[in-house]
């Protein structure tokens, strides 16, 4: 099929006919070549292989001295090869969508053919001084129905305007190089590995035992208190020596922020197993959270257990500023997820139940609710103040003794009343720290109030309780309801929401409520069949 396509060019170069057929038309009557062209580009499994091919196809089979190809990219054209622009000028060219002619046969999916710009009622204007021709084509790539790009030819060989049968054979290869691209790019997103992918390598690689550390990770982010070596290359030797023993803040003063300012391409801290891989993935977060070749469920089950860990530590060292700002940093990149989702991100199988009840709880609560809060329609900065809340609302936990945190069986009347106290305990500590909000603190206090002023530990009614309260109220009940606790298992998210609508009245603000139930009904988690709001 290939020596088809040879053949019919060295008969074009002839300048040989068929009869009173013309070779292009000649060309698209004889199906061998068209299949010959199919096979030709759908054999190509590399993207840059596939635009160059397009392009040498392009200018051989149509007779004509420049071509290009470009592909839509967001809400303009951007070229990706072409035989006569300088490297530089394709990488800085962007074509809007609907600007020009390439950008109008983009927008309408509709085949240009020019045959004189220069007199074309629809285009016309002087032609660029590059090219010896008045006449050119540019064609649409379709897939499925949708524009993906535009080919583009310029300058038929012999001089001549472009012809309907030249359109023809041009139509045919933009049809095959927009399965070939895809194709390509198909197979080019199964073999990429995803940053969680290439994350894990680097961690997991034996032949390196230490990790590379931003600037951020040191300050106030995972890395604060870690030891830090210096890197030092020799001969192709990879080299550390140790540089910080770890253990107090390493910012005592600007010469040495500055110093690490400089050298931080050269510092690395030792890898020593899970909490300190963690804290790696942490620091690396916002790259998770922004790749293309990692989906949803994955980084929602990635961000959780940095939480969790971020968690632990708040809980071991309770007033540590760094870990409040860990927390922080940790909202922002959930909330960042959460606005970029393009389905919502709503898969509730990927934030249910923990190995550690009381932390995996407590970041299960947060992140529904920052889902609840965005679907609700609350601000960027209400749902960080409320995500803040919520990451250390149960912050108290800690003072209160973890045999009693997690007994298998009910709590006896004295432990309960030890567990109630942490919501004073919790407010309090939020408070001494000065790096939390008023309104954030307040959850520590509310979230165990209930609407009919049952709640602990003031017994607050109505609007009384904050929003961020009463919000928080009902996701950590259903949160609890639907993981398993030492004393119960879970329910379902269907059994969850009829039994706080049913049996628990009074317990929640039941406007929210109802937003909630219609919440969690959209995201399909539940049979809309059985619950009534």
């Amino acid at each position: 099929m290939l020596t088809a396509i040879k053949e019919n060019k060295k008969v074009r170069s002839t300048g040989k006919k068929q009869g009173s057929v013309g070779i292009s038309n000649a060309f698209i009557n004889n199906r061998v070549n068209e299949e010959a062209i199919g096979l030709a580009l759908t054999s190509v499994f590399k993207s840059e292989k596939a635009y160059k091919l397009i392009n040498s196809l392009t200018t051989n089979i149509v007779n004509a001295k420049y071509s290009s190809l470009m592909l839509i990219d967001g809400d303009a054209l951007r070229i990706k090869y072409s035989n006569h622009l300088p490297e530089d000028v394709e990488n800085e060219s962007r074509v809007m969508v609907g600007d020009g002619i390439s950008g109008w046969a983009a927008l309408t999916g509709v085949n240009v053919l020019v045959k004189d710009i220069e007199t074309d009622t629809r285009f016309a204007r002087r032609n660029n001084t590059r090219y010896s021709s008045n006449s050119f084509m540019s064609v649409p790539l379709l897939l499925s129905g949708k524009v993906v790009g535009v080919l583009n030819v310029n300058d038929k060989a012999n001089g001549e305007a472009f012809t309907e049968n030249d359109l023809n054979t041009l139509k045919i290869i933009a049809r095959y190089s927009a399965i070939a691209i895809r194709n390509a790019n198909l197979i080019e997103k199964s073999k990429k590995k995803s940053i969680v992918q290439q994350l894990d390598n680097d961690y997991y690689d034996k032949k390196d035992k230490y990790l590379p550390v931003t600037f951020k990770s040191l300050k106030a982010g995972p890395f604060y208190k870690s030891e830090l070596y210096l890197k030092n290359d020799t001969n192709g030797d990879h080299n550390y020596v140790l540089y910080w023993k770890g253990g107090d803040r390493l910012f005592i003063n600007d010469q040495r922020e500055e110093f690490i300012r400089k050298n931080i391409n050269k510092l690395f801290v030792p890898k020593n197993g899970r909490k300190q891989y963690l804290r790696f993935m942490e620091s690396n977060l916002d790259k998770v959270v922004g790749d293309q070749d990692t989906c949803g469920k994955e980084k929602l089950g990635v961000a959780k257990d940095i939480a969790v860990n971020i968690a632990s530590d708040l809980s071991s060292v309770p007033d540590e500023i760094c870990n409040i700002e860990r927390a922080k940093q940790w909202i922002n990149s959930v909330l960042g997820l959460i606005r970029n989702s393009r389905d919502n991100i709503i898969d509730f199988g990927s934030v249910k139940g923990d190995d550690h009840y009381l932390f995996g709880h407590s970041i299960n609560v947060t992140m529904v609710s920052l889902i609840f809060a965005y679907h609700i329609g609350l601000n960027v900065e209400e749902i960080s103040e409320l995500g803040l809340g919520l990451f250390l609302q149960d912050i108290g936990m800690s003072n209160v003794d973890p045999m009693i945190v997690n007994k298998p069986t009910r709590l006896n009347s004295d432990e309960y009343t030890i567990v109630k106290k942490h919501s004073e305990l919790g407010f309090q500590m939020l408070q001494e720290t000065g790096q939390v909000s008023p309104e954030s603190c307040l959850l520590a206090l509310h979230h165990h109030e209930n609407f009919n002023g049952s709640g602990y530990p003031y017994g607050l009614k109505s609007d009384e309780i904050s929003l961020y309260g009463r919000i928080s109220r009902i996701v950590d009940v259903y949160s609890a309801i639907t993981s398993d606790r030492p004393y119960a298992k879970a329910k379902t998210s269907d059994a969850a929401c009829m039994l706080m609508k049913d049996q628990m009245k009074g317990l929640f603000d039941a406007e929210v409520l109802g937003s909630f139930i219609n919440f969690v009904k959209s995201s399909g988690v539940l049979d809309k069949s059985r619950i009534a709001v």
